[in-house]
């Protein structure tokens, strides 16, 4: 059966191949009728064709060594595209030089300024970036020195009518209250209290709208650190719908233009988890550290203080209190100043600032600001506000 199809089907390839044949044929004499092309003509353009076979064929003998190309040598030209939309991209040996040029920068800062305020070889830490870590806390220091304009002032409450020091510790209170229960980040905290601190220290303010910049202080911070940030909604119902959505909007532009659009400050926060890594301290050291840097934003002196200089006495209350036998390497004048103002501070300001904060956190048990002590009471931290009040 097999040969028999076979056969029929060559059969009929070659019928079609001839009819196909004809049509081609009969083509090509019409053609020819019509374009009479004279015998002569017809011979050179032959003896032409042939010629150019030859030679082609004469070249691949002569290049068949030649006739693999590599990879290397091949260039394939993409299509051109606007310049704007191509990104250069980097090789590695690019990447490495970079790397290269950047260490080699941060050596010669640290030779010139006498940058050593961590000990590399301590630092366990995997997730801790061991060979800028002191150019970091460098960068910390400088941007505490150089300072946000306009800068708050300890003395502000002199200007306000309506709103005293105890209003303000009500409402920091119940930011940190707030801030607990959404799950914010550190640094959303304490930024959102320098904005409010610093707006109040060029501005009046009405005692009905100082919620409201308690809340528009708060979302700012929250487009600055958060990744999931809340609608503007949500910031009006945790006020019991008491503002409405444009007056929000309205405090906020307000805000934005008084402090020249300035938030990005190097908080005590900052700082504390650097002298955390450098001083060994353990998740309940670190908490309590927290703890107490929290809870002295609800007084009014922490103004006064520089960021490096809470978290120094803050390390220093905390060394203290477990017992470490090196506490007073936390009031080395290194994590506080730069060599231009060693002069300008000494050990008495890190021993006020924790006389100030161990004052405020003794009798705080006494007062009606109790968000701290909630959040700080339970296993999750530690119950480190337990601890302090029991001794």
């Amino acid at each position: 059966m097999i040969i028999t199809m076979n056969h029929r089907n060559n059969r009929y390839t070659n019928k079609s191949e001839d009819k196909y044949k004809d049509k081609n044929s009969l083509k090509e004499s019409e053609r020819t009728k019509e374009n009479k092309i004279p015998e002569n003509k017809r011979y050179e353009d032959s003896k032409k064709n042939n010629y150019k076979i030859k030679v082609i064929q004469n070249f691949k003998k002569e290049n068949k060594e030649n006739t693999k190309l590599n990879d290397e040598n091949i260039e394939i030209k993409k299509p051109i595209k606007n310049n704007f939309f191509i990104k250069n991209e980097e090789t590695k040996e690019d990447k490495e030089n970079k790397e290269i040029d950047l260490e080699n920068k941060i050596i010669e800062i640290e030779k010139e300024e006498n940058i050593k305020y961590f000990d590399i070889s301590k630092i366990d830490n995997i997730q801790i970036p061991k060979d800028y870590i002191n150019i970091i806390y460098y960068n910390l220091l400088k941007e505490e020195d150089r300072g946000i304009s306009p800068k708050a002032e300890y003395d502000y409450m002199k200007n306000q009518k309506e709103i005293n020091d105890k209003m303000r510790s009500i409402l920091v209170d119940w930011i940190i209250d707030v801030h607990f229960k959404f799950g914010f980040t550190d640094e959303t905290l304490f930024m959102t209290i320098s904005i409010i601190d610093r707006y109040l220290t060029i501005n009046q303010i009405k005692r009905s709208n100082f919620q409201l910049l308690g809340i528009t202080a708060l979302m700012i911070a929250c487009k600055h650190e958060e990744i999931d940030l809340p609608k503007v909604d949500d910031f009006t119902y945790i006020t019991d719908n008491a503002y409405k959505k444009n007056e929000v909007i309205k405090m906020e532009e307000e805000v934005l233009s008084k402090l020249n659009f300035e938030f990005l400050y190097p908080s005590p926060i900052k700082f504390f988890e650097y002298l955390s890594f450098h001083f060994n301290f353990d998740k309940k050291h670190h908490l309590m550290g927290k703890y107490l840097m929290e809870t002295f934003l609800l007084d009014i002196k922490s103004i006064k203080y520089n960021p490096s200089i809470i978290s120094c006495a803050c390390a220093y209350i905390v060394m203290k209190f477990f017992k470490f036998p090196n506490y007073y390497e936390s009031y080395n004048k290194k994590f506080y100043t730069l060599d231009e103002y060693k002069d300008k501070y000494s050990e008495s300001n890190i021993k006020e600032c924790a006389k100030d904060i161990c004052l405020f956190v003794d009798n705080i048990n006494k007062t009606s600001y109790q968000a701290c002590i909630k959040k700080y009471s339970k296993p999750e931290q530690e119950k480190v506000a337990i601890i302090i009040m029991n001794n």
